[in-house]
């Protein structure tokens, strides 16, 4: 799954520091796509099939500049370009970006170039129930649950790309498990409508989203904002697997 842990590290400084910086690297983006969208769009390219725009097949040079533009906003540190295009490649590679803020401001460049390239090309995805976790646009696995109102139809929202297509109503997102012995729901109080789903299957965790009891103007900032019921989740995953091996 790709957890909001590694999008923004929200770190000692606050719910409002958070919230500040997300703001603010999201409209980084935002000006990136309308001053320097026409000059990439006919560099990336829609595949014939799943997943229609690869995140490692991206114009480099692409993520690059987005990247860099975003650490400049998000704290005003130039990264060395030598270490950005380094890292990018381990990223191409499947390898681990220690650094969580460099990784979730990547997942931000990666997500705005994606939506740029859906938005300007107006691609047909289609829209029928997809069992796969895995998103068709940008080939991210997991992402989040929108129960949507008025029955609550489940979408599911890709993590990086923001795409949305329906799911199947019940069940695990990551693996597809039905059986609702291995499905448990966590919630808090402070949060309602904001549900996460740990699968005892596949050991993964998703958040749901309940839209009819939410009102969400930016459902990524709920994603972080709700940051304590993942930690929670992954506790309780850790206490169950200890249980196991006793």
């Amino acid at each position: 799954m790709n957890s909001i842990e590694q999008k923004l590290d929200a770190g000692d400084t606050g719910l409002e520091a958070a919230k500040e910086t997300y703001l603010r690297l999201k409209q980084e983006v935002s000006s990136w796509q309308e001053e320097r969208g026409p000059v990439w769009i006919g560099s990336i390219h829609q595949a014939a099939a799943p997943p229609y725009y690869s995140l490692p097949d991206l114009p480099e040079e692409a993520v690059l500049e987005l990247w860099q533009r975003l650490n400049l906003a998000g704290d005003g540190i130039e990264v060395s370009p030598e270490i950005l295009r380094q890292l990018w490649r381990e990223f191409r590679q499947g390898r681990p970006i220690p650094e969580t803020r460099l990784l979730s401001r990547l997942h931000l460049a990666l997500g705005g170039i994606v939506q740029m390239a859906r938005e300007s090309l107006a691609p047909d995805f289609g829209q029928d129930e997809q069992s796969d976790g895995r998103c068709p646009v940008c080939g991210e696995e997991g992402g989040m649950a929108l129960l949507l109102p008025p029955v609550g139809k489940r979408y599911l929202r890709c993590g990086i790309c923001g795409y949305e297509r329906p799911v199947r109503a019940t069940g695990c997102l990551l693996c597809g498990s039905e059986d609702p012995r291995q499905q448990t729901y966590l919630e808090a109080p402070e949060y309602p409508g904001v549900t996460v789903a740990v699968c005892r299957d596949c050991g993964g965790r998703f958040k749901e989203f309940d839209l009819r009891r939410l009102v969400a103007e930016d459902i990524m900032w709920e994603d972080i904002r709700t940051l304590p019921l993942n930690y929670a989740a992954a506790k309780w995953l850790a206490e169950e697997r200890k249980e196991k091996t006793v």
